[in-house]
């Protein structure tokens, strides 16, 4: 509820959580390391 309140939006809400888990998955696979597109493009740059 509180992040709900603080973001304003379900769909805000679902963004933020699920970058959070894309977060945790690139950093659990050692996408840093992978000098790739797709690599670059799910880790954010």
């Amino acid at each position: 509820e509180l992040i709900s309140e603080l973001l304003g939006s379900d769909e805000a809400v679902r963004q933020w959580f699920g970058a959070g888990m894309l977060e945790n998955v690139t950093l659990a696979l050692g996408l840093a390391d992978i000098d790739e597109p797709w690599a670059r493009t799910l880790r954010g740059g």
